[in-house]
């Protein structure tokens, strides 16, 4: 992709990560905002090119550069606005590869309904989606912070915050490899004083460490034993607010025969969710009202989940319902710096759907064979599932010869049926797929790697 033709509509929180991730990849970005007053305030901060206007028209867009836009990203906060920009980004001006951000799933398959039969690639990001998929890979690891999974589910990364108690504490990373001989299980990312580091292996996993661990997921279990994660309390989940992410969740967890409760405090909302939820127990009433969690018995609720549309509301919630008893706190808050404040604030873990939104739009945008990618907590580490091309440089010589930039850790390894974490001496080969550690800060870097 040519690094001057990126186009970015809308200037909100995901439209502003976008520009200032891609621009400092190395981009020339141009970024469409109808607000003046945000131009101005961004454009102190921003290394990119402005265009003021309504990007979901002919005008804007060629204003902006659509005609030569190699992509073209809708990141507003209107569905609508962000299926016309991709209508006419797809349709009208051909751009070869164009991603549109959506919530509702009508709005998903509208759009990729009319784009299946044109040329070049189109992608939809659901938030909404991504967050739901979050929390439940969270219910699937007790005591983590953050989780996600990668190369078909056979490698789970998971963060930790390491007590003194752990068996962890005071390990070199290097020594993980004693512990899990023939496993790709280890030591990825370490946030420590709010710094993030990606750990060589004489680093020391320190008490009070935030560390991310890339696990085999049949080594899961021996990994939390280490960790000194309590057995899981048993009992309900409670899930707060009816929104489309409660929904979506009391129905995936309703699948799985998991007791969930819901509770709603619009009667309208509650009565939709009792329509469309078969063995929920739907209640209406505010996740913050301390009377209402204790005649529920909080104290008996395995995991509360607050994802209202109210963020403030789902922090008050989450921490009272940690307060009287739940085994388990996860809240969906609206600001992505908040997620890195995670076990700092009485919460367990932070769901921020803008941050998963523009994960899951990085990993769309970026070649280099990549499959999929997230950002860790705080947004300045990512880890990339990548196939390795014939003629990258990724393959030309075994890993320690190839000079990888020091911050960036070939984690895993998978070729054929085989999982293994990589040596210094393998060299990779055309279709073998990788798990990649590396500093947000060197991705660029990076992709001349992964580029054929």
């Amino acid at each position: 992709m040519d690094a001057s033709d990126i186009l970015i509509v809308g200037g909100g929180l995901v439209g502003q990560a976008l520009a200032a991730r891609l621009s400092r990849d190395g981009h020339d970005v141009t970024l469409v905002e109808k607000n003046p007053d945000k131009i101005r305030e961004l454009s102190d901060t921003l290394d990119v090119q402005f265009v003021e206007g309504n990007g979901a028209t002919s005008p804007v867009l060629r204003a902006a550069g659509i005609e030569r836009a190699g992509l073209v990203v809708a990141a507003t906060e209107s569905d609508e606005v962000n299926v016309v920009v991709g209508f006419l980004a797809a349709i009208v001006f051909d751009v070869p590869r164009v991603v549109v951000r959506v919530r509702d799933p009508g709005h998903e398959e509208g759009f990729s309904k009319a784009c299946a039969d044109r040329p070049g690639d189109r992608f939809c990001v659901n938030p909404d989606t991504a967050a739901v998929n979050r929390i439940a890979s969270l219910l699937d690891v007790p005591g983590a912070v953050d989780v996600m999974q990668f190369l078909d589910g056979r490698v789970v990364v998971a963060g930790f915050r390491i007590g003194y108690e752990s068996d962890f504490a005071g390990l070199q990373v290097s020594d993980m490899k004693l512990l899990f001989a023939s496993n790709p299980t280890l030591a990825v990312a370490i946030e420590r004083g709010g710094t993030w580091i990606v750990p060589g292996g004489f680093e020391k996993i320190m008490a009070g460490d935030l560390v991310y661990f890339a696990i085999a997921r049949h080594e899961l279990m021996d990994v939390l034993l280490l960790v000194g994660v309590e057995p899981e309390k048993r009992g309900r989940i409670m899930v707060t607010g009816a929104t489309s992410i409660g929904l979506a969740l009391a129905k995936r967890l309703e699948a799985s025969d998991k007791r969930v409760v819901l509770l709603e405090e619009d009667p309208v909302a509650a009565g939709r969710a009792a329509e469309e939820l078969d063995h929920v127990l739907v209640i209406r009433g505010r996740g913050s009202d301390q009377s209402l969690l204790e005649d529920e018995e909080i104290e008996h609720v395995s995991t509360f989940v607050a994802v209202s549309d109210d963020h403030e509301s789902n922090l008050v919630a989450g921490l009272l319902a940690r307060r009287l008893g739940a085994g388990r706190s996860i809240v969906a808050i609206d600001n992505p710096a908040m997620a890195s404040m995670v076990g700092d604030i009485g919460i367990d873990a932070i769901i921020s759907e803008r941050l998963l939104a523009i994960g899951q739009m990085l990993q769309l945008i970026r070649g280099g064979g990549v499959r999929s990618g997230a950002a860790l907590l705080g947004d300045e580490v990512e880890i990339i599932e990548v196939e390795a091309e014939r003629g990258s440089r990724i393959i030309s010589a075994p890993l320690m010869e190839l000079g990888l930039p020091r911050g960036v850790l070939v984690a895993a390894l998978h070729r054929g049926d085989e999982l293994v974490m990589p040596k210094g001496s393998d060299q990779l080969a055309p279709g073998d797929r990788l798990l990649i550690v590396v500093m947000a800060d060197l991705v660029s870097k990076l992709t001349d790697y992964l580029e054929a």
